[in-house]
């Protein structure tokens, strides 16, 4: 067998036997079912327990399951080398741990964080029953042997009691665990009890196929052949009190533990018979014991019923071979003589002396105040209006003839006006203060009886939205009638007509409903409030054919009861003038639904559906009947719902029953399943939750259980989920599951440092590699130069010097040949002597070109321009080298030589300085230069505008800067001076790279004295 699904039916409404009014139970029906090879067949429930948060767990022929009111879910234990199947008994403990055993293998099993898991040990010699726990925590389990046998589980190992120890030799049916500690077993021949930390059971008396369960004051009471009745006092101890007659228990064998409700109810569960339930012996109720039976004649699953539980909200549960039921209290209660409706609806009268009249298809009812449906006329077709007239006769409107019942029998009968007219069904009759008798029939319009003679006062209409409908007497006294969207105001002094505004949507068969004062209209739209010409409207927050209300009832004391299709809604005078003031009805009223007996929708044809007798009973109309209530006697369920957040699935990966967990780096798709555990009535649950760190308001998800979370940025999260049961009784605290999501590789903070660093280095590589490649155009330009003055130079040394040098020689020998005294002679000396300056200042030029040897030693360099350079009046100028010197490009060294100069002679001639400074900065990274002296500065629009009008100094010096790659920054000291610094990369400035290594050296301080340096 395949378990395909399991299905939760629609709930049904039973009416019981012999039911007091009050203590009527509705029962409900909740079947699972599964599919095998295409064909439903039912899943017996075996045991039943109700778990720490709320779930009703159910051991069915078809496994384990926990039920949290609209969810069957499966529990399988974890995969091992066993085959488990059937479990045959279910424990909770207090410390909400689920024990079960399987009838397949024999073996324990063990529900806790999240996981079913086989218990180590050896399997139950045969099928487990039952299993109780002790006071001392300890495991009791009861086999189904022919002689009592029960195996106790304490400190992790297994005990085996039987007659050796004290129990009966007779068949074991069941057992509980007293107030006191003391464990009781009953047996097919007797009651044995096991005292608190007692090793051996003792005999408490004999009994002929005796049961036992235990009441909410801890009384034993025992269910044997002689009936039923306490064996014990208060507690588990003592004599019992007195009680009325013995039950005689039921002819079917009993199945399971007898229960005892927290009302004192007795309930059984019988193998062929359904289910039984007696009022308590010990009740004060003269006479004798009410007694009545469920079956499947009353839309139980099945007659064969195996446990019977009561959970914490008071609803009774039912196991049987066809599924599982329900009883609860009902609120509204079906009177079973009422199950014949009419075809267009029961139409109810409440009279004036506090009686309720409900016609239905055949019968016309009366209800006294606090009484019971009685017939009073019958054979009837189908009545279509019921009216009371001021004598206190009912006037009745059939489909020809108006009835006239009056002291038990018909008085009178009128015939109709309208008998010949097709479509002529009555919508609605009333008596006007002059004691005249008005009929609205559909197709022939609104008629009055006057001193036995009929008259017309409206027409019917050609159109279907034109017939006249509904109808009420005003408290003025004369009649209102619906005429499509109009409402006709009809009184002696003739007709007045008012529209009506339904908010566009189409006309409809209104409700209409008077009070002392008011006359209120209802239907879909809403509700409104009329009164000397002034109109106050309650609009339905969403119009559809759910809003549409078609019964109103004003109580004593304000409260007003409106009849929907699936409510009764309930609004307190404060609640009406708010909703009338702020112009919308409200959503959050008290509310009866299906979870308190209304089995089925308010009838659709029945346009005064709702009305109030004397004795404060409403009673409604329904499609299957007339319901009734006491608005005093509202079942309310105050136990907060019980919340629990039963899985969490990421990414295929379930965690069930989770707590503070660490989902997988990365988890995309999460989906996190909740309960919220109240039986009463789940339609009418309502749940919230909120994921803090991402939900920014509380998420309403109606009937689902599902919270869905897709693509979660990493972190820590917390879920939490609250709710509320039918009665609006808030569990705020909750349920809450904190979860964190790691982040991946590229989440994390680190790939976004490293994507930085890269990038870092990306750029750092691209600038290094532009400076490379700037730096070689520059060396390239600076070796084309180079190489040009070479030649230069060589073209110069080798033709111009040479020339020259020859000319010199040949005028030396023409003037060697004169003689010493001849006057030419001095002259020619005196040419070849200049001759020979000539060429010793073309060689100087020529080596200029090619660069002297020690070109590369820029300190030196600056030493001779110090030398050079005619200060005047002469001053002290010390040069200050940092780092370790590093040889300079040669043409390098020439163009720093030539700005430098430059700056010098700026200083000499405009400075007016006492001394000044030259600073040389070795670097791994650049050459630094920098001239400052200590005089009067230069003028700030010099400094901004780069150089003094018609002066070219400094514009020469920023272009022979920019022509080898540096950089050149003029400025004027803050205290007086100024400073000229110059920077070069230093890939262009050396002639190899200089190492990290730092240092000063400080050379001698120049100055010019008196003819030196």
């Amino acid at each position: 067998m395949r378990l395909l699904g399991i299905i939760l039916f629609a709930i049904v409404a039973a009416a019981s036997h012999a039911t007091p009014a009050g203590e009527s139970r509705r029962l409900e029906r909740y079947v699972h079912q599964r599919w095998i090879e295409g064909s439903e067949a039912p899943v017996p429930v075996i045991a039943m327990a109700q778990g720490r948060y709320g779930f009703i767990w159910l051991a069915t022929g078809d496994g384990l399951f926990r039920f949290d009111g609209l969810r069957f879910e499966a529990i399988v234990p974890g995969a091992d080398d066993g085959r488990h199947e059937s479990p045959s008994a279910l424990l909770v403990t207090a410390r909400g741990h689920v024990w079960t055993n399987f009838e397949s293998s024999r073996r324990f099993a063990v529900y806790r964080d999240g996981a079913l898991r086989i218990l180590p040990g050896p399997a139950a010699p045969s099928r487990i029953a039952q299993m109780v726990e002790g006071a001392d925590g300890s495991i009791w389990a009861l086999t189904a042997n022919y002689n009592a046998e029960l195996l106790r589980y304490r400190n992790g190992r297994w005990q085996t009691y039987d007659a050796r120890n004290g129990l009966p030799a007779s068949n074991a049916a069941n057992m509980i665990v007293a107030a006191d500690g003391a464990l009781w077993v009953a047996c097919t021949t007797g009651i044995a009890r096991l005292p608190p930390n007692g090793d051996r059971f003792e005999t408490v008396r004999p009994a002929l196929r005796a049961r036992i369960a235990q009441d909410e004051t801890g009384r034993i009471w025992l269910f044997d052949a002689n009936g039923i009745a306490p064996i014990t006092g208060a507690g588990g101890r003592g004599a019992p009190p007195p009680s009325r007659a013995v039950h005689r228990t039921p002819d079917e064998p009993i199945r399971g533990t007898p229960l005892i409700d927290r009302a004192g109810n007795i309930w059984i569960a019988t193998r062929y018979e359904g289910v039984q339930r007696f009022a308590s012996p010990l009740a004060p109720i003269d006479g004798a014991v009410v007694q009545e039976s469920f079956t499947t004649r009353d839309g139980l699953s099945s007659d064969v019923t195996n446990q019977i539980l009561e959970d914490r909200e008071g609803n009774l549960w039912v196991g049987t071979e066809g599924g599982l039921d329900r009883f609860r209290p009902a609120t509204l209660v079906a009177e079973p003589a009422l199950a014949s409706p009419a075809v267009y609806g029961d139409k109810l009268l409440a009279a004036s002396d506090g009686s309720v009249y409900i016609g239905q298809a055949q019968t016309l009812y009366r209800v006294r105040p606090h009484g019971t449906p009685e017939p009073v006329l019958r054979d009837l077709v189908e009545p279509e209006s019921l009216c009371e007239a001021p004598d206190g006769a009912i006037w009745i409107g059939m489909r020809s003839q108006i009835l006239v019942w009056a002291d038990g029998r018909i008085q009178r009968r009128i015939d109709r006006p309208d008998r010949q007219t097709n479509h002529n069904i009555i919508y609605d009759c009333a008596f006007d203060a002059r004691d005249d008798y008005w009929i609205s029939a559909a197709g022939s319009g609104v008629h009055r009886l006057r001193h036995d003679q009929w008259t017309t006062e409206v027409e019917p209409g050609g159109e279907i939205d034109f017939f006249p409908t509904t109808m009420v007497r005003t408290p003025s006294g004369g009649v209102v009638v619906q005429i499509g969207d109009k409402l006709a105001w009809l009184d002696d002094a003739g007709r007045k007509d008012t529209r009506l505004d339904v908010g566009g949507g189409d006309i409809k068969v209104l409700t209409l409903y008077v009070d002392a004062t008011h006359v209120y209209v209802a239907g879909a739209f809403g509700l409104s409030r009329q009164s000397d010409g002034k109109v106050e409207t309650a609009w339905a927050p969403h119009v559809s054919p759910h809003s549409r209300i078609n019964g109103i009832v004003r109580t004593p004391h304000g409260d007003m009861w409106l009849a929907y299709p699936r409510a009764l809604v309930r609004l307190t005078q404060r609640e009406l003038d708010a909703a009338l003031a702020k112009g919308e009805l409200p959503e959050q009223a008290m509310t009866l639904g299906p979870g308190d007996g209304l089995g089925s929708r308010a009838h659709s044809h029945s346009q005064r559906s709702l009305v109030r007798g004397g004795d404060g009973r409403l009673w409604l109309a329904t499609e299957t009947g007339t319901l009734w209530m006491d608005p005093a006697r509202i079942a309310s369920n105050r136990v907060p719902p019980g919340v629990l957040i039963r899985s969490i699935d990421a990414d295929g990966r379930i965690v069930r029953d989770p707590r503070n967990l660490t989902l997988r780096t990365g988890a995309s798709k999460i989906q996190i399943d909740f309960a919220v555990l109240s039986f009463a009535d789940q339609q009418r649950v309502r749940a919230r939750y909120k994921l803090e760190g991402f939900d920014r308001e509380w998420v309403d998800p109606g009937l689902r259980r599902q919270a869905f979370y897709t693509n979660l940025p990493p972190g820590h999260y917390r879920f939490r989920v609250i709710a509320a049961n039918d009665d609006d009784v808030w569990n705020r605290t909750g349920a809450t599951l904190d979860f964190e999501i790691p982040p991946t590789f590229v989440q994390s903070i680190w790939f976004p440092i490293l994507c930085a660093v890269i990038a870092l280095l990306v750029l750092v590589a691209m600038y290094r590699l532009r400076i490379a490649q700037v730096a070689a155009r520059i060396r390239a330009r600076l070796e084309e130069r180079t190489e040009e003055r070479e030649r230069i130079a060589r073209e110069l040394h080798d033709t111009l010097l040479q020339g020259v040098q020859g000319l010199i020689l040949r005028f030396q020998a023409v003037a060697d040949r004169l003689p010493p005294d001849e006057a030419s002679k001095s002259q020619l000396d005196s040419a070849l002597a200049a001759a020979d300056d000539v060429v010793a200042d073309a060689r100087d030029r020529v080596r200029d070109l090619r660069g002297s040897s020690d070109a590369g030693d820029l300190g030196q360099v600056v030493e001779h321009l110090v030398d050079d350079t005619p200060f005047d009046p002469p001053i002290p100028v010390r040069i200050v080298i940092e780092g370790r010197p590093v040889p300079v490009h040669p043409l390098i060294v020439v163009e720093i030589s030539k700005i430098l100069r430059e700056a010098l002679i700026n200083i000499s001639h405009h400075a007016r300085a006492s001394s000044a400074e030259i600073a040389i900065g070795y670097d791994s990274r650049h050459l630094a230069v920098r001239v400052r002296d200590d005089g009067v500065g230069i003028p700030d629009h010099v400094v901004a505008n780069g150089h003094k009008q018609g002066h070219y100094g400094m514009l020469g010096m920023r272009e022979r800067a920019e022509k080898i790659g540096g950089k050149l920054t003029v400025s004027s000291v803050q205290h007086g001076g100024s400073d000229v610094t110059l920077t070069l990369p230093a890939r262009l400035a050396f002639a190899k790279r200089p190492s990290r290594r730092r240092g000063w050296k400080w050379l001698r301080p120049f100055g010019k004295r008196s003819g030196d340096v």
